[in-house]
């Protein structure tokens, strides 16, 4: 009977608005940086709309950024998002999304200059039911930026804190 109360309780329904946001670490890769990755902080916000209890739309962004002697280079997306769960009742999901992407460099007293192209996503998560409409959701995700001159690619593993 305890049990059944304690299911109950946790079950995955989605049903609404839903919002989530999270942070974690990034290592970004690009064409050509020679085969190197570089570690940083990353996270990411999402929102939107249930369209089935399978399938939730919205808008995204994703981060990636790293500060070392007074020079900066971040990399994000803002992108149409699409989250699908294989099973009505289960946690864990796929999610996509398409839209623009920027790469930004700066350096203390010199300024900064910026790339814009395509940004992509594509990730997994798990939403963990810590209550009625809300998960802790460990995700990861691959994102990325490209134009014509530059590109560039993170991978992310992060905690976020989602709201159904």
């Amino acid at each position: 009977c305890i049990s059944v109360v304690a299911s109950a309780q946790n079950s995955q329904t989605r049903d609404g608005f839903w919002f989530s946001g999270g942070l974690g670490f990034g290592s970004l890769g690009c064409q050509n940086c020679g085969g190197t990755r570089t570690n940083g902080l990353a996270g990411g916000i999402s929102l939107g709309g249930t369209i089935t209890p399978r399938l939730l739309l919205g808008v995204g962004s994703e981060g990636w950024t790293r500060s070392e002697q007074g020079a900066t280079l971040t990399v994000a997306t803002l992108d149409a998002r699409v989250r699908f769960y294989p099973s009505t009742t289960g946690g864990f999901f796929l999610t996509g999304g398409l839209g623009v992407g920027t790469v930004t460099g700066s350096v203390a007293g010199f300024g900064s200059s910026s790339e814009t192209g395509v940004g992509v996503l594509m990730g997994i998560g798990y939403d963990l039911r810590v209550a009625s409409n809300m998960s802790m959701t460990p995700y990861w995700n691959g994102f990325a930026m490209k134009n014509s001159q530059t590109d560039a690619n993170v991978g992310q593993l992060g905690l976020a804190l989602t709201v159904h």
